[in-house]
């Protein structure tokens, strides 16, 4: 089972709803977008299309390269996104965690950007040591977890490893916040910190990174039949067939929900079970052996330097 209290984690959510808001308003802003662009894109090639016999069969053709347009767009904006909004939230999260009083209101979202600026300035600083932390842990725990699933399951063990990897590597973020919590002078220390952590409580924040998936899972699971229902309603009313992209857009529009309210939650409770173990610190002599798991890992020890 899980070692954290989701209830608990909600109500430290709950302190910093004005972030969470914050938050909820640029995750909407995204799925709007991809609407827009899908509109914009089917309109643009029926207008351009327009001396053709059949222009309206132009639509969804730019309907579909409107929404890889902004997708692609929205790509590229990983480092800013990641800088701009889960990383501040991250550090009032760790604050919250250590029984720190926070700013209401506004003054609460000034806070964690200045937070956030004390000590990671640079966005694209920051997302490299994301980059670098998560290929860490994922090449890390498959390390840990290709002897294991080899053993227990030889025929399958391959796709375990990767499953285990890619659920290890989901506990980037926590270890971002364990910066903020630890009010350490290098990042690339606390990366170092815990990646080692992790590895050395393995099974138990795995498990518990497992349990934090599958509530964030159920709460897009719960959003988008309510969602589907709602769009499909108002696309009842339009003279033209919009196909499958109500589907495509429920999905949009509960990743929205669950990026700004879930996973929060979610990242709260990993903080839990994460943080007590980190204060234990860590073993050089262990960080020397991880080095010879992972590249990713070297190269978090060399920034420390």
């Amino acid at each position: 089972m899980w070692s954290f209290n989701l209830l608990a984690a909600t109500r430290t959510i709950e302190k910093s709803m004005p972030f969470v808001l914050y938050r909820f308003l640029f995750c909407l802003g995204v799925s709007v977008g991809f609407l827009f662009a899908a509109l914009a894109g089917a309109g643009t090639a029926i207008g351009v299309g327009s001396l053709a016999r059949n222009a309206n069969a132009l639509g969804p053709f730019g309907a579909v390269l409107g929404f890889a347009g902004f997708g692609y767009l929205s790509y590229r904006l990983r480092p800013w996104w990641l800088h701009a909004i889960v990383a501040p939230q991250l550090a009032l999260l760790a604050e919250r965690a250590k029984g720190e009083p926070i700013p209401e209101g506004k003054a609460q979202i000034e806070y964690a950007t200045q937070r956030l600026s004390q000590g990671l300035p640079s966005a694209s600083e920051l997302f490299q040591l994301d980059r670098t932390l998560q290929t860490s842990l994922m090449e890390v725990a498959e390390a840990d977890a290709a002897s294991t699933a080899a053993q227990r399951h030889p025929h399958a063990a391959r796709i375990l490893t990767r499953i285990i990897g890619r659920l290890a590597a989901l506990n980037h973020q926590t270890i971002l916040a364990w910066y903020f919590f630890s009010r350490a002078d290098n990042p690339w220390r606390t990366a170092v910190t815990g990646v080692t952590v992790q590895h050395r409580h393995f099974s138990r924040l795995v498990s518990d990174r497992l349990f934090a998936t599958l509530f964030t899972g159920a709460g897009f699971v719960a959003a988008y039949p309510l969602l589907f229902v709602a769009i499909d309603k108002i696309v009842a009313g339009l003279p033209v067939s919009v196909s499958f992209w109500p589907y495509v857009f429920a999905g949009l529009f509960s990743w929205g929900l669950t990026a700004a309210f879930f996973a929060p939650i979610a990242e709260a409770a990993m903080m839990q079970s994460f943080f007590p173990l980190a204060e234990e610190g860590s073993d050089p002599g262990q960080e020397a052996q991880l080095e010879r798991y992972s590249q990713a890992f070297r190269a978090l020890r060399e920034k420390v330097s």
